[in-house]
């Protein structure tokens, strides 16, 4: 029986603002499971790269020793022969994006993986009927426990509405609709490019920029209603995204008391979060106006979403990652 006795963090290379909160997944994972973090560094990945670039990557596999094995999140899956991901590797994929003449390709690159976690239900159902043939478990995105919500966040409402991070087509519309019938809405924009984000008011007023975390935190508190679409069907994603998960961007939200509107289909992901019991999905102008003005209208259903969140905090995705240890037959500390 293998032992768990480590995480592999990339927190020294790269500093990408969307890796921010797989660190944080990290530190709550060693804290909780008693695993020692260690990081890569430059000298490691030209090591690796060495290999790979001389396509002799399987050379590499055949020569490294059973060490114990170690957690490694991969931002997203690629078909490509690597070195990192390897037979003392759990490997937590997070993006998956591949086309079905790339699965052959990434079995073959990932078969000394002795475990995949997938944290899209319906990637890993696709897989799983596609006879996939490395071992996998589902285990889905969480939010750090130390952006719980709390009741603070409720008193500080400004603003109507605001589409946060990238500007969704579908709801652009809707906005754009709404306003032109109602001009005391008030409500928040974005400008700029993705890697120069700026947020200004309907008015013209500069909120914020993306790249200040808590400027961006404090502009979601002080929103009172946004909205949400899963990648596969946000017609800005969906030629490269063709499945639906349900992402953090959702629970940072909730999570700031700021209620949502969903556009999002009935798949496994989203039954699994049991989105259609929380968060209310319109595919139309018509419904998105009912919906908006009736949050508008209402305070935030603070009860209902401690309900929701307190499912999807980090450390109860701890637990569920320990009977997934279980169940394979690995130890941990």
């Amino acid at each position: 029986m293998r032992k768990l006795l480590q995480v592999y963090s990339q927190r020294k290379t790269s500093h990408w603002p969307s890796f921010r909160i797989v660190y944080e997944w990290e530190d709550i994972i060693s804290r909780l499971m008693n695993l020692e973090i260690i990081s890569d560094c430059v000298l490691w990945k030209k090591y690796y790269r060495r290999y790979e670039k001389n396509g002799i990557t399987e050379l590499y596999h055949m020569f490294l020793p059973n060490k114990p094995l170690r957690l490694d999140f991969l931002m997203e899956a690629q078909p490509l022969p690597s070195c990192r991901y390897n037979k003392n590797s759990i490997v937590i994929i997070i993006d998956f994006w591949l086309t079905d003449e790339d699965y052959p390709q990434f079995y073959k690159c990932f078969r000394h993986v002795p475990l995949l976690l997938l944290t899209n239900l319906e990637v890993f159902e696709f897989l799983k009927a596609h006879e996939c043939p490395i071992p996998m478990a589902h285990w889905p995105l969480s939010y750090p426990d130390q952006y719980a919500l709390n009741e603070n966040v409720l008193d500080e409402k400004i603003y109507d509405f605001c589409l946060f991070g990238r500007p969704n087509p579908f709801f652009v519309r809707c906005q754009e609709k709404y306003a032109e019938t109602h001009p005391n809405f008030s409500y928040i924009i974005t400008t700029g490019t993705e890697k120069n984000r700026e947020y200004r008011t309907n008015k013209g007023e500069l909120i914020c920029k993306d790249s200040g975390r808590e400027s961006y935190l404090q502009m979601i508190r002080k929103t009172r209603v946004s909205c949400y679409t899963t990648p596969g069907i946000d017609e800005a994603k969906k030629v490269r995204a063709p499945f639906n998960q349900v992402t953090p961007r959702l629970f940072e939200m909730l999570c700031n008391g700021c209620s949502v509107i969903g556009h999002y289909p009935d798949s496994y992901d989203t039954r699994w979060y049991q989105l259609s019991d929380y968060i209310p999905n319109v595919n139309s102008y018509e419904e998105f106006e009912i919906v908006l003005e009736r949050l508008l209208s209402e305070k935030f259903d603070y009860k209902k979403y401690e309900k929701f969140m307190s499912m999807h905090y980090t450390s109860s995705r701890v637990e569920m990652l320990k009977n997934i240890l279980k169940n394979n037959e690995i130890q941990f500390p």
